[in-house]
């Protein structure tokens, strides 16, 4: 039986294989690229819209405060400055109301389920003596709300949650959505479940570093039982002296989205802590959100 010969491939059919394969590949590459490009590009414009409306409620607000407070008025001297230093003094008081403005704007961002937090956001962090860490801002006030606190109601006050990350906040809502699964709920009811208590990556206050879980050493666990605590009542009657809220209060779930939850505290500076708790009502009303 003869043999079949094999065909021998020339070096101009692979050139011809060699510059298809290659147009093939540039248009694949070129395709990805449009796509990806299209998907920053689209990204990049929701997370400017998200901190524009963001800025927004907190600017209407420091409108209204300049607006009650008689606007940029300056204090009358009895002595006429000279020209120069007028000027001066004027640039300094502009620089220091913007710097108080940019601060305003900071503690009262609005990170909810219907405002998520811009991927490109970024806040100063300092760490606790846990380990947990917070925006650098409300340390200070944090500090002086847990020792008062621990000394009022005798009892060690701690942060049992800071600042997360998007992927440790999208690991604890994939937990718990797991356990509600295990407990024997299908997986659409699991995940509602588990969203009124866990927010989604790029919707959680955590990741501000402005909200805090605070417990006491002598009853840490995040339930029921955490209302009943001293340290806890103390934390919800005085919070607002510190510039904290009680950042979802019970009857108010359908404003917040979140269950109510006794121990997440959230720091908006004084002034606003004050009014929102003294009439009862939640940052997104406050803030018209």
């Amino acid at each position: 039986m003869r043999r079949r010969r094999k065909r021998k491939i020339t070096l101009k059919r692979r050139l011809q294989w060699l510059g298809a394969w290659s147009v093939l590949i540039f248009a694949v590459l070129l395709t990805g690229g449009i796509v990806a490009g299209t998907f920053v590009g689209i990204r990049k414009f929701c997370d400017n819209y998200a901190q524009k409306k963001s800025r927004e409620a907190a600017a209407t607000h420091i409108n209204e405060r300049k607006t009650q407070s008689g606007g940029n008025s300056k204090l009358e001297k009895d002595l006429q400055p000279d020209k120069e230093s007028g000027n001066l003094q004027e640039e300094e008081e502009d620089m220091l109301q913007e710097g108080e403005e940019d601060q305003l704007e900071e503690t009262l961002i609005l990170v909810n389920k219907s405002f998520y937090l811009p991927t490109n956001y970024e806040v100063p962090l300092i760490s606790l003596d846990n380990g947990q860490q917070i925006a650098e801002v409300m340390y200070g006030d944090l500090q002086n709300m847990l020792m008062d606190g621990a000394r009022a109601t005798k009892s060690t006050l701690l942060v049992s949650s800071g600042f997360r990350t998007s992927e440790k906040q999208e690991q604890l809502l994939k937990e718990e959505i797991e356990k509600n699964i295990n407990a024997g709920m299908g997986e659409d009811e699991a995940r509602k479940d588990a969203l009124m208590t866990v927010a989604p990556a790029h919707y959680s206050e955590h990741e501000t570093g402005l909200a805090v879980d605070i417990v006491s050493v002598a009853n840490q666990r995040l339930d029921e039982t955490q209302e009943d605590t001293a340290a806890n009542q103390w934390l919800r009657e005085n919070c607002a002296d510190y510039g904290f809220i009680l950042r979802y209060p019970r009857g108010k779930e359908d404003v917040t989205g979140f269950s109510y939850e006794s121990w997440h505290f959230r720091y908006v500076g004084k002034a606003a802590a004050e009014e929102i708790m003294q009439r009862g009502i939640t940052l997104e009303e406050y803030l018209g959100g």
